[in-house]
């Protein structure tokens, strides 16, 4: 015994012992045990923490108060120290007889015979419930959405790899990972409030709770942002219909107010695998998301190697991209839009066309995603406005007039101020006027995220004096007050409701419908994808004010612009290719 602990007992008289095993049996819960762990003393902490009596404890093992919470290796390490005779500390969940739980914070010391053997073990024990609840609330609150109770972005990392975990366990399970977001919601904001956005998503969060297990997870990633990640759920219902209800339950009409309000849902999904990391299962499902939004939205993707490939491709795309920018791969065509009242071309639309060393010459539709890069679409809105400078001093040198240029902007573009005040500089240089251009905004740019400062600058650009076109008109959810708010002077229809106007009367309908509509805004019409003169004669009847497509012209260099004055139309004659 060392001189440490000889001191300590002489301190100790009898008298003062009796005052000291007081001392222990109010502030400790004490255990001991033989070699064995069967139960020899407990004292009365014990007894009342654990609502046993001292005789049902006394013969048995801890097993007794075993809660389940630990799982066997938290136990092997455990034995594996005192066996070894080394002191093992640690906190402990136990289940008392009633049923509760309570937390321990234990010290097990090992006790020596006087041939140093172990004969048997100590535990002192002090209970730290009310600090483990604390714990697990501000552990929950951290992994807790405040707004809709949802599993947040931290909490649903979590769960995913728990998810990967049991998959990885069991290998035959089915777990689908399953993202999404709210197609309107931003409408919603934008017109009733932030409060009616707030409702919606605590309508929508209480559907799904109402629509899975409540064993599985269902979170909140952020904004409008979605996850469910369904198992037990699965066991009950097959995900086609699973994604069905989804669906259903996501379009099904929400009461804000005084009014009600529709959202609806592009969903992607991606089946959980032990072997892919939860990192890569979510940029799976994003892939796959993606993909269901570009079908049009209202739908789900199951990801697979097609999407795989597809995505592999678009990362090509941009890895192409980034290295034909430095190499001025892309170049400015330009197509003409002729004016049916006047028969010239009064307009021509710049439209991006891309010189790639493998696949040739490339329209825009080919690389769309490179117009939604960020670092792509700063590196490449100086080269556009230096093409630009380029063709106007072409065009200034050899035509004596020139039609007003169209130039299409992507929210990109209308929100990089430093684009749009290089192209105004440029304007100037040259000695031309904002009016002898039009900027182009497709209506899903209006709809999208961040429309309020979009809306903001298209005000300001109008206030400078430029012409504005919204483009794709009739095929988004934008809403009707935004030609009230924002002064458009024209409407552009897109090609995709022209192509069965000859031989169906509903698309015809569509069209007359949609150009009675911008005349009623004040706003003139133009009709793109014309390829034949059926078409034309039609939508002359319909007065229409404009037409662009192949039928009139394709997309044509500067250069061969400045020889084309007159563009030659396929019955051979010639229309003037001239502001009017």
């Amino acid at each position: 015994m060392s001189l440490k602990h000889d001191d300590r007992l002489r301190a100790l008289t009898h008298k003062d012992s009796d005052f000291w095993a007081d001392v222990v049996d109010n502030v400790l819960i004490v255990a001991i045990t033989d070699v064995r762990g069967v139960i020899t003393y407990v004292n009365d902490r014990f007894c009342e923490i654990s609502r046993y009596p001292r005789e049902e404890l006394l013969g048995s093992t801890h097993r007794i108060v075993n809660s389940g919470y630990h799982d066997a290796s938290f136990f092997r390490q455990m034995y594996r120290t005192i066996r070894s005779g080394e002191i093992w500390r640690g906190n402990i969940c136990n289940r008392a007889k009633d049923g509760t739980l309570y937390w321990v914070a234990t010290t097990i010391m090992p006790k020596h015979n006087s041939l140093g053997a172990v004969e048997g073990y100590v535990a002192t024990r002090f209970e730290i419930t009310e600090l483990m609840n604390t714990r697990d609330r501000l552990k929950s609150l951290a992994a807790t959405d405040p707004l809709t109770g949802l599993f947040n972005r931290g909490g649903f990392n979590t769960v995913l790899q728990a998810a990967v975990e049991e998959k990885a366990r069991n290998i035959t399970r089915e777990i689908m990972l399953v993202m999404f977001d709210l197609d309107g919601f931003k409408q919603i904001n934008d017109i009733h409030g932030h409060h009616a956005g707030d409702v919606v998503l605590k309508t929508i969060s209480h559907r799904l709770l109402e629509l899975v297990s409540p064993q599985d997870a269902v979170c909140r990633l952020g904004g409008d942002e979605f996850a469910l990640i369904l198992n037990h759920t699965l066991l009950a219902t097959p995900l086609d219909t699973m994604l069905e209800r989804l669906l259903a339950a996501l379009e099904a009409p929400i009461e804000v107010g005084n009014t009600m309000v529709n959202v609806s849902g592009s969903i992607g999904v991606c089946p959980i695998a032990s072997q892919e990391s939860a990192e890569s299962l979510q940029k799976n499902a994003d892939i796959a998301l993606y993909a269901a939004k570009r079908a049009g939205g209202h739908q789900s993707r199951m990801f697979d190697i097609t999407l795989h490939q597809h995505a592999l491709e678009r990362a090509q795309i941009l890895t192409d991209a980034r290295d034909g920018v430095e190499k001025d791969q892309f170049e400015l065509y330009y197509q003409p839009i002729l004016n049916l009242a006047t028969g010239r071309c009064d307009q021509i639309e710049a439209l991006l066309r891309w010189h790639h060393p493998m696949r040739g010459l490339l329209a825009a539709e080919s690389f769309r995603d490179v117009f939604l890069d960020a670092t792509l679409a700063q590196a490449m809105s100086p080269r556009l406005v230096k093409s630009f400078q380029n063709d106007m001093r072409l065009w200034n040198t050899s035509l004596s007039s020139y039609p007003n240029l169209t130039i299409n902007l992507s929210r990109l573009d209308l929100l990089n101020i430093g684009f749009q005040n290089d192209l105004e500089a440029e304007i100037k240089r040259q000695g031309g006027t904002a009016s002898d251009y039009v900027l182009e905004i497709s209506e899903s740019v209006l709809a999208g995220r961040r429309s309020d400062r979009v809306l903001l600058r298209l005000q300001e650009l109008a206030n400078l004096g430029f012409q504005l076109t919204l483009d794709d008109f009739g095929q988004a959810t934008l809403p009707i007050a935004v030609l009230r708010d924002i002064r458009f002077t024209q409407a552009k229809i897109s090609r995709h409701l022209v192509v069965n106007i000859e031989h169906s009367q509903a698309a015809r309908d569509v069209i007359a419908h949609l150009t009675g509509l911008a005349h009623a805004f004040g706003l003139s019409v133009t009709v793109t994808g014309v390829e034949t003169k059926g078409q034309m004669d039609i939508l002359t009847a319909m007065k229409v004010d404009r037409i662009q497509g192949f039928y009139i012209s394709p997309p044509i260099s500067a250069a061969n612009l400045v020889l084309a004055e007159h563009i030659l139309a396929p019955d051979h004659s010639e229309v003037a290719l001239q502001a009017s």
